[in-house]
């Protein structure tokens, strides 16, 4: 009978320290998983002036052609005049902006920037590393 206590004391003994090492573990390995992957992690980059306005514009265009349409079901007419003019005026603004994209991606191009910094230079090949003399024939 003492044989059949000691062996559940341990027993309980190993289960519980098999508990308390698995949980250390896990703590250990989740905190490391978790730096792990914020370092692998992009910075988040900010929504820029342009993006905003993109998504207000788009936002704005499904608004009016949802009204468009319960203004034509309702009257059984269209405000062509004014739809014309809405379409128009965001396409230019699209076009304005697509314009001073273009020019500001140049620019930061002839700088040397992409944008988010200084780009490096060109690799020069070595010096005196010329093609051999029966290099074409």
């Amino acid at each position: 009978m003492k044989i059949f206590i000691v062996a559940a004391a341990a027993w309980a003994a190993g289960a519980l320290l098999g508990y308390f090492v698995a949980r250390l573990a896990y703590k250990h390995l989740r905190k490391r998983l978790r730096t792990l992957r914020q370092e692998r992690k992009p910075p988040k980059k900010k929504m820029g002036t342009m993006d905003r306005i993109l998504v207000l514009e788009a936002v704005f265009l499904v608004a009016y052609t949802v009204a468009d349409l319960v203004v034509f079901w309702h009257t059984g007419s269209e405000p062509a005049t004014l739809t014309g003019c809405v379409f128009g005026v965001c396409g230019l603004e699209n076009g304005v902006m697509g314009w001073i994209k273009t020019n500001k991606d140049k620019a930061a191009e002839a700088v040397g920037t992409s944008g988010s910094g200084t780009q490096p230079p060109p690799v020069e090949p070595p010096a005196g590393t010329g093609e051999p003399p029966d290099a074409g024939l």
